[in-house]
C-alpha cells in the first residue's frame, strides 16, 4: 500500500509542476510579456493573434540583449499584439524555416504569415512603426 501512495505523490508533484508552469505562462500572456517559444509552441503562437512579433535571438548575441527591453516595452504598450522570443541556438530548424541568417532578427507575422522583418538592434520607433503599419494605424 505504501508503494502505491508514493506513486500517487510523485504524480501529484508532476501535476502540480505542470499546473505551476501553465499558470506562469497564462500570467505572461495576460500581462503581455514576451513568450518563450520553441519547436512545440511556435506555430500555435504565431496564429494566436492577428499580429505577432517574434524575436529570433541567441545567448551569445550581444545586440540581442539590447533589443530585449525594447520588445518588452512594446509588448506592454501594444496589448493586442503577441510578442515571442525564439532561442535560435536551441531551435535552429525554426529559424532556418524563416531564413533567419543574422541576429537579432525580428519577424512580424499577420494571420500566421511573415509580413515584415527587422535585422539588427534598431531603435524602438522603427519596430513600433512597422507594427503600427501592419495594424493599419499609420
Amino acid at each position: 500500500m505504501a508503494m502505491s501512495n508514493m506513486g500517487m505523490n510523485n504524480k501529484d508533484d508532476e501535476l502540480n509542476k505542470l499546473l505551476e508552469k501553465k499558470a506562469k505562462e497564462l500570467v505572461k500572456v495576460a500581462s503581455n510579456e514576451p513568450v518563450e517559444l520553441d519547436d512545440n509552441n511556435f506555430n500555435g503562437f504565431i496564429k494566436s493573434r492577428k499580429v505577432v512579433v517574434v524575436d529570433f535571438w541567441a545567448p551569445w548575441c550581444a545586440p540581442c540583449f539590447l533589443l530585449e527591453p525594447i520588445l518588452k516595452a512594446l509588448a506592454r504598450e501594444m496589448p493586442c499584439v503577441g510578442f515571442g522570443r525564439l532561442n535560435t541556438q536551441e531551435w535552429p530548424d525554426v529559424a532556418a524555416k524563416y531564413d533567419v541568417m543574422s541576429l537579432p532578427t525580428v519577424i512580424i507575422f499577420r494571420d500566421g504569415e511573415p509580413v515584415d522583418f527587422v535585422v539588427g538592434a534598431v531603435p524602438k520607433k522603427i519596430i513600433a512603426d512597422k507594427i503600427r503599419n501592419i495594424l493599419g494605424e499609420n
